[in-house]
């Protein structure tokens, strides 16, 4: 019974490890293209008026 408490307590933790690991590089990718949009739109700013 204790080898299966252990294995199902590393499964559970590694699953929710990666779950979390996948959310916050969604999030990371998502702020770094806003971020991209951002200096997209001040370098055409730039451009217009060069």
């Amino acid at each position: 019974m204790d080898v299966y408490q252990t294995v199902l307590v590393a499964a559970a933790t590694g699953f929710f490890s990666a779950f979390g690991t996948g959310i916050a590089m969604k999030t990371d990718i998502a702020w770094i293209k806003k971020i991209v949009e951002t200096h997209e739109a001040r370098l055409r700013n730039l451009e217009k008026n060069y």
